[in-house]
């Protein structure tokens, strides 16, 4: 089950001024903490994590992806740090193609999720004090991620560099996320893309099960919904 840090201790909350909201560091996502795994919030998490890998020329292990990258002007310093990435990280809802320019690109689809039952009727345990019961499920799906370049080559060493990324910190991702299982599960073959601009793109695609649990609690509780007179228990 999803669980959050606690609060930012007395000593931490004294620092700041008050009616101030200091920033509370958490090691996983709030999103999770508030509403759970939901198909937004896996889209921006792998948007976020290959962001967050090409932003550092150090991150990116294959030399021929890296001098790409350079000559397209990444990594180069400005005022307020490094530049963009030479690498458009997207969700394919929200991509421009009529913006699309000459530098590498990954678009993240969402495919179906299932519901998985542990249980029968998913019901896990009954509070047989408060009438409340607990639920207990799964939801899997996928996400497809789409490498593309203008070359096939290119396309080719782009697509490795992420799916060794993806497979080597999946068990970190399985952590942070409370996840039950994140892993590779197919790279498709590279295919020609003429519709909207002119490259190669190559499918990725992610499968993962994430744990859903929630309780449903009567508005009384039980004993309060037994209705009697005193007078009638006098009576025996």
């Amino acid at each position: 089950m999803s669980t959050c840090d606690e609060p930012n201790p007395p000593e931490v909350e004294e620092l700041f001024p008050e009616d101030s909201v200091p920033e509370n560091r958490v090691p996983r996502v709030s999103s999770l903490c508030s509403y759970g795994m939901r198909p937004h919030v896996m889209t921006g998490l792998l948007r976020q994590l290959l962001l967050d890998h090409f932003a550092d020329p150090e991150n990116i292990e294959d030399g021929k992806v890296r001098r790409h990258l350079e000559t397209l002007g990444a990594w180069q310093p400005i005022e307020n740090g490094l530049n963009q990435p030479g690498i458009s990280v997207e969700s394919i809802t929200r991509w421009n193609p009529n913006n699309a320019d000459k530098r590498p690109a990954v678009l993240i689809k969402r495919n179906s999720w299932s519901w998985l039952r542990k249980n029968i009727g998913d019901r896990l345990e009954e509070n047989l004090y408060t009438g409340g019961v607990s639920y207990l499920g799964f939801w899997q799906g996928s996400h497809t991620l789409y490498c593309l370049a203008q070359n096939g080559a290119e396309t080719e060493f782009l697509t490795t560099e992420v799916v060794k990324f993806l497979v080597r910190f999946s068990p970190l991702i399985v952590d942070q996320m409370n996840l039950m299982k994140f892993l590779v599960s197919e790279v498709g073959g590279i295919g020609e893309v003429q519709e909207v601009i002119q490259g190669y793109a190559v499918p990725v695609t992610v499968s993962y099960v994430a744990e859903e649990s929630w309780e449903l609690q009567p508005y009384v509780p039980r004993l309060k919904r037994v209705v009697f007179k005193a007078s009638d228990l006098m009576s025996y």
